[in-house]
């Protein structure tokens, strides 16, 4: 079976089951979708049976599917393990170095980044921009910025700071209504969110549960989509305060408490955290936010 040994075509079959088509799918691993859709048809036609159901809702494996998916997925691990392997305790850098953040972070992460790599010549950087959490084990990125109250199972972290919300809306809008005295008074106000699909955002869980009787009439799967919408005019919304706080034309309601602030971790592999230039570049991402620390906390205004 030529193409099972192919490792583009697992690829290609595990792709295609986390992201649920080979369309998404060829977006997570930047190819053209027809690639995706020949690597699984060779595949089906050299193992002589389908691997996924097609259906609208989406692609789901089939038996031999998943004993395919399997295999991939321990090929997978065992790569990433002897990568791990590879560079722990290493003065190397992992090629490219993985750096994962939120879209809200990664403008704020950028030029230190870039900085970093001055220093270091002979590393390159791939900033991750990703909403969603990486997954570190299985090596989607060597160092991921993640506003928590953990780093998480299996990982390592630092925290290196606070990250304060508040409730933001257009400055206008909250001229002619008033400013909403509690969170029961939200109901005059439409909303804006970030979908439901980004949970650990704290602009995602703070509406749920909450009986506040407005509408939720703008949803966006980013930061600063979101952020653009509420300075637009479609609502109020929850942001970080170091992106709410510099939006022109908008004003953050004191009146409506959003919470503690969270912890900000540098998170890595355990493996990882014994490489020289990962530990490096975490202190510096580190010292770098603690220096911002008034930015993050929303102590600036």
């Amino acid at each position: 079976m030529k193409e099972l040994r192919s490792l583009d075509s697992l690829a290609a079959m595990l792709a295609t089951r986390r992201a649920g088509s080979p369309s998404k799918a060829a977006r997570a691993l930047g190819w053209a979708p027809s690639s995706v859709y020949r690597a699984i048809e060779r595949l089906e036609k050299d193992v002589g049976a389908p691997l996924f159901e097609r259906s609208i809702s989406g692609w789901t494996p089939t038996e031999a599917g998943d004993k395919i998916l399997q295999l991939g997925e321990n090929i997978e691990q065992q790569i990433a393990e002897t990568e791990l392997s590879l560079l722990r305790g290493s003065r190397l850098s992992p090629v490219p170095l993985r750096v994962s953040a939120s879209d809200g972070f990664a403008t704020y992460l950028a030029p230190l980044l870039a900085a970093f790599a001055e220093r270091q010549r002979h590393i390159a950087i791939d900033l991750v921009v990703e909403n969603k959490v990486v997954d570190l084990v299985r090596r989607q990125a060597d160092v991921a910025v993640r506003p928590d109250m953990r780093p998480g199972d299996g990982l390592v972290g630092q925290r290196a700071g606070k990250l304060a919300h508040a409730l933001y809306g257009p400055a206008d809008l909250i001229e002619r209504q008033g400013m909403p005295a509690s969170a029961e008074d939200l109901g005059r106000f439409r909303l804006c969110s970030l979908t439901p699909a980004l949970p650990h955002f704290t602009a995602s869980n703070w509406w749920k549960g909450r009986d506040h009787g407005a509408v939720v009439s703008f949803v966006a799967n980013t930061e600063t989509a979101l952020a653009a919408a509420i300075a637009g005019g479609a609502g109020l919304g929850v942001l970080p305060r170091f992106i709410g706080d510099r939006l022109d034309a908008v004003r953050r309601i004191p009146t409506i408490d959003i919470g503690d602030p969270v912890d900000i971790w540098l998170i890595t592999h355990p493996t990882l955290s014994e490489n020289a230039v990962v530990r490096s570049l975490i202190r510096a991402l580190a010292a770098a936010i603690r220096k911002d620390a008034r930015l993050f906390a929303g102590s600036n205004k």
